[in-house]
């Protein structure tokens, strides 16, 4: 059994580089497009029976888009897949800040420790429904790299939009 991530398609912010959090925006084209290619490479990597997203609107998109193509019935909304409060962060420009500042702000509302427990919640929850399946969640970059991070035990890199991901799924069975 395999558990497969992928990050929601691009939003206008996304394409203006601009910090969106919680900020609760719609797939641009170009991240329907992306949400469609998504759903295309899982089609290659065998039978999906179930699908999770994040309940902010572009991850829901990305995912209903996906479950529309794969045939999957239902989208399952998990509020502990949320992306990150990034709080008066939200909708800076990534390039306005140098790299120490930006971090701080980004951390300001939610720790690093607060979202790794957060997402460790959600891939419990997730295993305890369907443990012997092939499921995909769809969600957001930063949320992803620092909850893999912390069930890999190093540090993901970075994931781009419309990215998929493949892990066997015994990963996530027992944390």
């Amino acid at each position: 059994m395999k558990w497969a991530f992928v990050r929601h398609g691009r939003t206008e912010w996304s394409r203006k580089r601009l910090l969106q959090g919680r900020t609760d925006n719609p797939l641009s084209a170009e991240g329907y497009f992306e949400a469609t290619k998504a759903a295309q490479s899982l089609q290659r990597m065998g039978h999906w029976h179930a699908i999770y997203s994040s309940p902010l609107m572009r991850s829901v998109q990305t995912a209903q888009r996906i479950a529309e193509i794969l045939g999957i019935a239902q989208v399952h909304k998990v509020d502990e897949l949320i992306e990150r409060d990034f709080g008066p962060a939200e909708g800076i420009h990534l390039g306005d800040f140098d790299e120490e500042t930006r971090n701080e702000l980004m951390c300001a509302e939610e720790s690093d420790e607060a979202l790794k427990t957060r997402a460790l919640e959600a891939f419990r929850y997730i295993a305890q429904q369907h443990r012997a399946h092939n499921v995909i969640l769809v969600g957001h970059g930063t949320f992803f790299q620092l909850a893999l991070s912390a069930v890999l035990g190093f540090e993901h890199p970075p994931i781009l939009n419309g990215d998929v991901l493949e892990f066997p799924a015994e990963r996530f069975l027992h944390l």
